[in-house]
């Protein structure tokens, strides 16, 4: 199996265990009694890890090696994944969950870097499409999760069941990547600390890709309020917002390699904002399930290829690529969970589709900021063909 191939089977295998728990949370909470607020705290544990880790991840990937970070923390936080059906409480859970976040986020970022390094070596385009896997993945394994419930397996059970198939193939994929040697110091302009300003080329990057988390991290949360509340939308179909959302979501990231072929990165950035901006406007006077429907598919069109390009522009910015894009994904996590509690605050004085209009102005900062996407551009040049199916 070639390189690209076994990048995007990880890619797809990554998020098939975390999907299976997402389909489960409800019976946990049901399980250990929960009130929402309580809930909310438990889960807080995985994107607080993320961020906690993510300041030290850059140099952790530059000396220990992508390949060898992949495999570790891959097999690390399936294992951490099994247990969330054994919590007996709220502070149990929460620490089950930050060490499952604390890997992923290294695994993730492993991913990302030997994505990249994968793409400039084969002289293809992979990113969008390795994404693309990721979205496929997480949505097969809620799947799988739902429809082991239906056959009475327990969380524990379902859990342990995934892993079980799916570490043996992911170890087994990490492992027939090359071995690289860990970056040396000498090898790139050092990264900028953590901490501290980014440069100039990296921040931009960083900016730009601000207004896709803040959309993203809102879809999930709102999409149902917002066709209850403003649409009337019967309760069994409110899932069908986000549905749609998610379906471009995967769908435009399937296309993304051959249109940035084909567009280039700048000119497809500035296309796909304009699609998200265009649902964002839809929805201040969708009044109906179906306008509500289209827009959120929209959205997730207009924000599929937005990470992946990010990701390669911050890649061909001064620094390491590692460090450059845990940067990154820092500010996107930060983004991620804080759009959906502004958008929240506004809802709760002015009604949520007040308070989703704060994508405009968000995407709107997105729009003038592609030009920072041309160092990826010229990195990428020369790639010959997007990855094939």
């Amino acid at each position: 199996m070639t390189q690209v191939r076994l990048i995007m089977l990880i890619f797809f295998l990554e998020p098939l265990v975390f999907g299976n728990w997402l389909s489960r949370i409800p019976e946990v909470q049901a399980g250990l009694g929960l009130r929402p607020a309580e809930l909310a705290l438990a889960l807080l544990g995985m994107p607080i890890s993320n961020l906690m880790i993510l300041p030290f991840a850059g140099r952790i990937c530059d000396a220990v090696g992508a390949r060898s970070l992949l495999i570790y923390t891959f097999a690390g936080m399936l294992l951490i994944l099994t247990l969330p059906g054994l919590a007996f409480n709220v502070p149990s859970l929460f620490l089950i969950l930050a060490s499952c976040g604390a890997l992923l986020a290294l695994a993730e970022l492993a991913m990302n870097v030997e994505a990249a390094r994968i793409e400039a070596e084969a002289s293809r385009l992979i990113m969008s499409t390795c994404h693309g896997f990721w979205s496929v993945g997480i949505g097969v394994g809620s799947f799988v999760g739902a429809t082991l419930a239906t056959f009475g397996l327990t969380v524990t059970e379902a859990l342990v069941l995934s892993v079980l198939v799916v570490l043996p193939v992911a170890v087994w994929a990490g492992l027939r990547l090359p071995a690289m040697e860990p970056v040396k110091a000498a090898d790139h302009t050092p990264s900028p600390s953590f901490f501290a300003i980014p440069p100039k080329a990296l921040l931009l990057v960083c900016l730009f890709s601000i207004g896709f988390a803040v959309t993203e991290g809102s879809m999930g949360d709102w999409s149902g309020i917002f066709l209850r509340d403003e649409t009337g939308t019967p309760t069994a179909m409110l899932g069908y917002g986000y549905a749609s959302f998610a379906a471009l979501l995967s769908a435009g990231r399937f296309m993304g390699d051959a249109l940035r072929k084909r567009l280039g990165m700048v000119v497809l950035a500035r296309l796909c904002v304009s699609i998200a901006l265009g649902g964002a406007l839809l929805l201040t006077v969708a009044g109906n399930f179906w306008m509500g429907a289209v827009a959120f598919g929209m959205i997730g069109l207009g924000i599929s290829v937005a990470f992946p390009l990010a990701v390669t522009a911050a890649m061909a910015t001064p620094g390491t690529p590692a460090g450059n894009v845990a940067i990154l994904s820092a500010i996107y996590v930060l983004g991620f969970l804080a759009g959906p509690l502004v958008i929240g605050g506004l809802a709760e004085f002015f009604g949520i589709r007040v308070g989703l209009m704060f994508l405009i102005p968000v995407l709107f900062v997105s729009l003038t900021l592609t030009g920072s996407l041309r160092p990826g551009e010229r990195k990428t040049a020369a790639a010959a063909e997007p990855a094939g199916a």
